[in-house]
């Protein structure tokens, strides 16, 4: 194991970190310096134990899958010994090595572990030093998560959205030019930002008071969970706005899951309140489109929704077909969200 004062320079470097993913990095990052394992790699589940995100060091950088993921046989069994046990660690030997697993955070929705690979079975000091490290961690993320959380619908707030949007803006390939001739091309799922507003907010916080109107807001949060996949973002925006950055293949499907949402929304009945409805925009996230500019086209697909009667789905770009608005590029000094 690493010497004490390196290892608490490392820790401090860690704590210091405003970004959980960056934290993981340097997480990863402390632990392959001081053990050098044959592999590392955090891993995080779904609720139905299905690997949704990896994130694996090697040749001193990090890399992060979200596509594709499968579980070992031995990660398999590790998650059934350590799934709603207080155990942190599990431990197996393999022909190649020492396979342990660590329990780092679990939630309703999923749990995360940490993976790796080493040539002996970590010593008393190590594996005692190790916990320490990772209840370090556990416990900023969870202070950097409860910063990061609206808290009346428990879903991420918009300082964490402005933080996400950037990121998942640098995910986004470059569109490509279709080939000739070519049938095999594998279809690429895109990202699609969604402005989710309730109709006559307003109404219901003047009719039955802004406890109710809280309680609108915590089921309809609620029900954004239920509906929609695990790795899609939800974020409440302010007020009664909430926006959703989702993954769908192309324009019908994107419009085929909100539509659904949209129904089961006013299929519901709510306690003293009734039915409540909502409207949305939507615009599909491109590369070269400034992050500032999409939350700009939402928006302006929203405006359509309400101004249309309320209660449905917008597309910026079927109101630019139907030269019902025009493409404008807004740059980064045009807009702040706060």
């Amino acid at each position: 194991m690493t010497s004490a004062p390196r290892l608490l320079d490392q820790l401090a470097s860690l704590t210091a970190i405003r970004d959980i993913e960056l934290i993981e990095f340097s997480l990863l990052k402390t632990i392959k310096g001081s053990l050098s394992p044959r592999s590392l790699s955090l891993i995080r589940l779904n609720s139905k134990g299905q690997p949704s995100m990896e994130i694996t060091y090697g040749d001193e950088k990090c890399a992060i899958r979200h596509d594709d993921l499968t579980l070992s046989p031995h990660m398999q069994l590790a998650d059934e010994n350590l799934r709603g046990t207080d155990t942190p660690v599990y431990s197996t030997r393999l022909e190649h090595g020492i396979f342990t697993v660590f329990a780092l955070t679990s939630t309703r929705t999923s749990r995360s572990y940490l993976q790796m690979t080493t040539d002996i079975t970590l010593s008393k000091l190590d594996s005692h030093m190790m916990l320490g490290v990772l209840q370090i961690y556990r416990n900023f993320v969870s202070l950097m998560q409860h910063s990061q959380t609206d808290q009346l619908t428990g879903l991420a707030n918009r300082k964490t959205f402005d933080e996400c949007v950037a990121k998942v803006h640098e995910l986004i390939p470059q569109d490509l030019e279709p080939v000739a001739n070519e049938r095999r091309c594998p279809r690429q799922l895109s990202y699609w930002l969604v402005m989710v507003d309730i109709d006559h907010f307003k109404l219901v916080n003047d009719r039955f008071g802004h406890l109710y109107g809280d309680e609108v807001l915590v089921l309809l949060s609620q029900q954004m969970k239920a509906s929609f996949r695990e790795d899609d973002m939800i974020f409440r925006f302010g007020g009664e706005e909430f926006v959703l950055i989702i993954r769908c293949s192309d324009h019908t499907a994107c419009q085929t899951t909100l539509e659904r949402f949209r129904l089961q929304v006013e299929n519901r009945s709510i306690p003293q309140v009734g039915t409540v409805t909502i409207s949305m925009g939507v615009t599909r996230m491109a590369r070269d489109t400034f992050p500032a500019t999409m939350v700009d086209y939402a928006d302006q697909a929203l405006y359509h929704s309400k101004r249309s009667g309320r209660n449905r789905v917008t597309f910026f770009d079927d109101l630019v077909a139907q030269g019902l608005v025009t493409v404008t590029k807004i740059e980064s000094a045009e807009i702040s969200f706060f």
